[in-house]
């Protein structure tokens, strides 16, 4: 078949143009999280200027989640690590990889902050308690991530500095509106009491004055005694919403809800959409007022 000079020319333009895209993907800088609330947070300051690389996948759970080899070669080409700071993941299979990789700089973003043990509501650890790590749920602990993530960033690529620190202002707009609207909602909620099966509001019930009873006994399935407890407190605050997190199972939470006339209310603390995901946490809260 014969080939025209002007279509071998094309197909070396194709080629050319096609390798060039190639290459402005990869040479994007790689920065890793640990949940995917932080490639949102990431992708509003960055837009497409760094490739996120996310450790825990949608659907799986930051308690039992582990590495696979694909996530590794991302996590090994990545400038910057962003963790939460207390996932188990983090403890148990992050650090020990990143001691190997000193050349990777990792920011923990509870390590600034004034933590919560369990869901007790107290700014200690008690003895045997564990710090809960859900921060990301706080409005105003999620501005001090995104504040962490632009100064990062910022001095990693300081050409373009500005850029990310407009991107942060639209964002930082964007949490400040809903935090005011999570006030005013919420400062007038007479029933502040709520059930949920894996205690991950912690910071959302400690800023608004909320009280978040757990399902979940001390991070396992709860035993029949502990049930009837969580029933009768239900009761005695007429409690009407269960909130129960897609990564765990639901029977238990059923059965409460059965037991006190209670509604079951999927939520997904692990959301890629943050701003979406508390907007739809507060519009339940803004429901079950007006019941």
């Amino acid at each position: 078949m014969k080939v025209s000079f002007h279509s071998t020319v094309l197909f070396y333009f194709i080629i050319v143009c096609l390798c060039a895209c190639r290459s402005s993907q990869t040479n994007r800088p790689t920065v890793s999280v640990s949940i995917l609330p932080q490639k949102y947070f990431i992708e509003r300051i960055a837009k497409e200027e760094v490739k996120v690389n996310v450790m825990i996948p949608p659907g799986m759970n930051p308690a039992t989640c582990d590495l696979n080899i694909g996530q590794l070669k991302d996590l090994y080409n990545s400038d910057v690590y962003f963790a939460i700071g207390n996932l188990p993941f983090e403890q148990t299979h992050l650090y020990p990889v990143l001691t190997r990789k000193p050349e990777i700089l990792l920011i923990r973003h509870s390590d600034s902050l004034s933590l919560l043990a369990g869901s007790c509501g107290h700014h200690h650890s008690h003895p045997g308690e564990s710090v809960d790590p859900h921060i990301w749920l706080s409005p105003a602990y999620a501005l001090h991530i995104c504040q962490q993530i632009v100064e990062t960033l910022s001095r990693k690529y300081p050409d373009k500095r500005d850029f990310f620190t407009a991107n942060y202002n639209e964002l930082k707009a964007d949490i400040d509106l809903f935090a005011q609207e999570a006030t005013n909602v919420l400062s007038t909620q007479k029933n502040r009491a709520f059930l949920i099966y894996h205690p991950a509001l912690t910071y959302f019930a400690h800023d608004y004055g909320l009280e978040q009873i757990s399902i979940e006994e001390e991070g396992k399935e709860p035993h029949p005694a502990h049930l009837k407890e969580i029933v009768d407190e239900a009761r005695n605050k007429s409690i009407s919403v269960i909130f129960i997190q897609k990564q765990f199972d639901i029977k238990n939470a059923e059965a409460v809800a059965r037991s006190t006339a209670s509604r079951i209310v999927p939520i997904d603390p692990l959301n890629e959409n943050w701003l979406e995901e508390m907007y739809h946490l507060l519009q339940v809260f803004r429901e079950n007022s007006s019941d």
